[in-house]
């Protein structure tokens, strides 16, 4: 018997060709091996591009479907933290990612439902550009959208610091501080002073001095102790050198005075303080009124000669200035502390366990913001109420200080009256300052805290603390 052979080329070479070759059999078309293999791969190519064209319409329907859902995150502001989040609700969606967020200070985490956080303190200005990635199930191809995110400046960093010019007239450092360490007197515990002054940020962004002032001092031979702060006015050019005369003359005045009539003086209010009469008040408030009252004066004919020596080229209102002033020892039965005040700012002696605070002064607030009554206006020394006194067994601090302070953390002039506006700014100040016994380096960081925030005050500040 002879062997049957059968050519290799008429024989299809996969089942998928036999099956095509069987269907096609049957339907009684009789298709070569070649014709065969080309229908499959022109079936297969066909298949293909209707894949993908298939997939290509789901991926762009899930991309217009990214694109369109409302995910927001808000702008924010440089050196602020920031939290914001948003959920990417669109069907199907897994393996969300965030990219473009190295350096910027941010992070983003997701959550199972979808939802986007990103959180974290932005370090710089500018917009952040991120990339939010994912895929959607049964789509291997990944889709996209991109977010831009503008972070504001930090106010702070937009303030110039530009030098006074060398050659003015009555040149000041732009900054001042102080610290008196007062040792025990006549067997008692003494109060500590820390003062400082700096140039507002306002002054510093034009180029222009420091206009405050302080003084303060302790006697250790009679156990008084001397403060006065002083604002020279913004709008008169030579107020940086009225206030520094201010507060010179009326801390040495008042200095020179207690060490003449302190001790008559010390009788008089340790007679009040035992019989708190209005025989015993009237010489009192007559010693106050020859200390603190005419020191004030003295500081007004200080500023006087001043102009003498101007010789035409300047006037009084060119050196306004206000001054706050006050005089304080301690007794067997407590503090006595007596104040004269001209002008806005503040005068308190401040307890932190008491239910009230005790103002010294009355700020003298014009009819429109800004405005104030200056040491410079002679008539204001017609007005004896400017004067003040009192007795109290003791407290946590005695503070004196400009508008620069008292305007961001008061607002407003009957907010002075506020307790707890007054433990506010304690407790501000007690983050920087170590307000311990014997701290020589109070003033240092007093100075340091003159440097706090608040948007919309950028005066000088200044301010004197006996505590």
């Amino acid at each position: 018997m002879k062997s049957r052979r059968i050519s290799r080329a008429s024989v299809p070479t996969t089942s998928q060709e036999s099956r095509t070759a069987a269907i096609l059999h049957q339907l009684g078309v009789n298709a070569t091996p070649a014709e065969i293999r080309d229908f499959e791969l022109w079936r297969t190519r066909r298949l293909w591009e209707q894949y993908k064209d298939e997939k290509m319409n789901l991926l762009t329907i899930a991309q217009n479907e990214l694109n369109s859902a409302d995910i927001r995150f808000a702008n924010g502001r440089q050196g602020e933290p920031y939290k914001q989040s948003a959920r990417v609700a669109v069907k199907g969606l897994r393996g969300i990612a965030v990219k473009g967020l190295d350096g910027t200070g941010l992070e983003a985490s997701v959550s199972t439902d979808g939802t986007v956080t990103l959180h974290g303190t932005p370090v710089n200005a500018g917009d952040v550009e991120l990339t939010l990635f994912c895929r959607i199930d049964g789509i291997d191809s990944m889709l996209s959208r991109k977010f831009r995110i503008a972070f504001n400046p930090d106010p702070r960093t937009l303030w110039k610091d530009k030098p006074v010019p060398a050659d003015i007239e009555f040149p000041k450092p732009d900054t001042d501080c102080a610290y008196v360490l007062v040792p025990e007197f006549e067997g008692r515990r003494q109060k500590d002073i820390v003062a400082a002054s700096k140039r507002g940020r306002s002054h510093a962004q034009e180029g222009s001095p420091r206009d405050d002032d302080f003084r303060v001092s302790f006697n250790p031979q009679n156990g008084w102790y001397v403060l006065a702060v002083a604002d020279g006015a913004g709008s008169a050019k030579y107020s940086r050198e009225g206030s520094a005369i201010a507060t010179r003359e009326a801390e040495r005045f008042c200095a020179e005075g207690l060490a003449r009539d302190g001790e008559a003086f010390e009788r008089a209010i340790a007679a009040f303080a035992a019989d708190k009469s209005r025989e015993n008040a009237r010489p009192v408030t007559e010693y106050i009124h020859n200390i603190l009252y005419k020191a004030a004066v003295q500081a007004y004919h200080a500023i006087r000669s001043k102009v003498d020596l101007c010789n035409g080229t300047a006037t009084m209102r060119d050196f306004s200035t206000t001054l706050l002033l006050t005089v304080c020892r301690r007794f067997s039965f407590g503090w006595f502390i007596a104040s004269f005040g001209v002008g806005d700012g503040a005068i308190a002696i401040y307890d932190k366990g008491s239910d009230a605070v005790k103002l010294l002064n009355e700020p003298d607030s014009g009819e429109y913001a800004g405005q104030t009554r200056f040491l410079t206006m002679e008539s204001i020394f017609k007005d004896r109420t400017r004067i003040r006194m009192s007795i109290v067994p003791d407290f946590t601090a005695l503070m004196l200080m400009t508008d620069g302070i008292s305007d961001p953390f008061f607002e407003t002039d009957a907010n002075l009256e506020r307790k707890e506006k007054w433990d506010g700014l304690w407790a501000d100040l007690s983050k920087t300052v170590d307000f311990s016994d014997d701290n020589e380096n109070a003033a240092d960081q007093l100075l340091d805290w003159l440097d706090f925030w608040s948007p919309g005050n950028h005066d000088d500040r200044t301010i004197a603390i006996l505590y």
